[in-house]
């Protein structure tokens, strides 16, 4: 099914891509031989008028071949002025960038698709911080519905309306045990002046400290642990919810000392060592599974739907445009960590394998995430790329007379070459990824 969808994914975004380019093209005149899905070898094709329409047996590219695109056309079979390289700069630049606009275009309309057609997970309250301004006030699982007289949908709503208060008191809408209640807090400024905090964890679920799973190789089985048990304390310090237990855990392992566990057990306490001397938090909670107190949901609406829509386009754009500019500016462990999270084909096949295990609506926002990141790579301007393309229109604009295209076409495609082998080395890191 990964690879199934990973080959859907391709085509849908390669063909929106050279969609773009196409009908530019047409729109301004050029001679179109050839509109192709695909690379190598044509499994179906049709000629419709001047263009030969074509699937390609390898699903990873495609193309709109246009004359005089990387070289001249001789004869008299295309006229001059269809052809690309005739065509004025400006024409040349708004054809380039047409196929990176489509993919930005189709992951805008996903985006808002989703915010549109599905229900949102209500916000809860995980955990307070003890002695902050939110402790005794709220409590696990409570709901977040509204802030400050508004419907909550996103935490960085609930951080904009707390750095708004200015430290005044903020009236919080919560539901508690199916029953609406409005709770107020202050809040207080951060140690290091950085803003305010009312000093509250939040997710769309909230967990308790119950075990519903556990694996019989987890260090919980080994010490004694069984399902159905709750974790009262870690060395002494109470842990009522996950949260609270994922922090007592690793302040108990950093003294790689055996760890006291109060284990509730049909009410019951029991005292447990658990040894687990070089291990994480991680480690220790593998495949450990808690009691959730379930999730609540609500829709946005369709003014609500825009606004959170174009709020997660702005976030994507803005953290691939990051991601790029640490890869070529960025420190050395910027440069290493962003080279390290970059995917292939292959990479990319198994995360969307993985998407779909958790629902639709995963795979179709991880291909909103992927066509704005098609978008963007491909204005980058290297050689191969429409980016590149671009330069050279404004060069040619700049310097007022064109640059050969054979020339432009050579430097094209040594920079096709380039992307196809670093393609191939990211690949094959992928794989030994995936074995390893």
């Amino acid at each position: 099914m990964g690879i199934v969808l990973f080959l859907l994914t391709i085509i849908v975004l390669v063909g929106v891509h050279e969609l773009g380019h196409f009908l530019a093209a047409r729109a301004f005149g050029v001679y179109i031989h050839e509109f192709s899905i695909g690379m190598g070898p044509i499994l179906a094709s049709r000629k419709r008028g001047e263009t030969l329409y074509a699937v390609r047996l390898i699903p990873i590219g495609g193309y709109v071949r246009m004359a005089g695109e990387d070289r001249l056309e001789t004869g008299d079979a295309i006229p001059a002025a269809r052809v690309l390289h005739n065509k004025p700069p400006y024409v040349r630049m708004l054809i380039s960038l047409t196929g990176p606009m489509m993919n930005a275009i189709l992951a805008l309309v996903v985006i808002l698709a989703v915010a549109w057609s599905v229900n949102l997970p209500i916000l809860q309250i995980v955990d307070t911080v003890p002695g902050s301004a939110a402790s005794g006030v709220f409590q696990s699982g409570d709901r977040l519905l509204a802030i400050a007289g508004k419907t909550i949908y996103t935490s960085s709503e609930i951080t904009r309306a707390i750095q708004a208060s200015n430290g005044q008191p903020i009236d919080f809408v919560i539901r508690r045990a199916g029953t609406e209640q409005t709770v107020t807090v202050q809040p207080r400024m951060a140690d290091n002046g950085t803003g305010y905090l009312v000093g509250i964890e939040i997710s769309t679920v909230a967990e308790t400290n119950e075990i519903t799973a556990l694996s019989a190789a987890s260090p919980l089985y080994v010490a004694g642990v069984e399902v159905g048990d709750r974790i009262g304390s870690v060395n002494g310090a109470t842990t009522d919810t996950e949260s609270q237990l994922v922090a007592a855990l690793g302040a108990a392992l950093q003294t790689n000392a055996p760890i006291a566990l109060t284990i509730l057990r049909n009410g019951v306490p029991i005292e447990i060592t658990l040894r687990a001397s070089g291990r994480t938090v991680d480690q220790v909670l593998q495949d450990v599974r808690f009691v959730d107190l379930g999730m609540d949901y609500h829709r946005t609406g369709f003014r609500t739907g825009l606004r959170l829509g174009l709020q997660d386009f702005a976030t994507y754009a803005t953290l691939l445009a990051t991601t790029l500019r640490d890869l070529v500016a960025g420190s050395p462990e910027a440069r290493a960590a962003v080279a390290g999270s970059v995917s292939g084909p292959v990479g990319i096949a198994d995360m969307i394998g993985k998407s779909i295990t958790y629902g639709f609506l995963a795979f179709v926002q991880i291909l909103g995430f992927l066509s704005l990141n098609f978008a963007i790579i491909n204005l980058i301007p290297f050689p191969g790329l429409d980016g590149s393309r671009v330069v050279f229109a404004i060069v040619e604009w700049i310097r007022g007379k064109p640059i050969p295209p054979q020339r432009e076409g050579l430097i094209h495609a040594i920079g096709f070459v380039l992307i196809v082998v670093l393609l191939v080395l990211v690949t094959y890191r992928d794989i030994l990824r995936l074995l390893g």
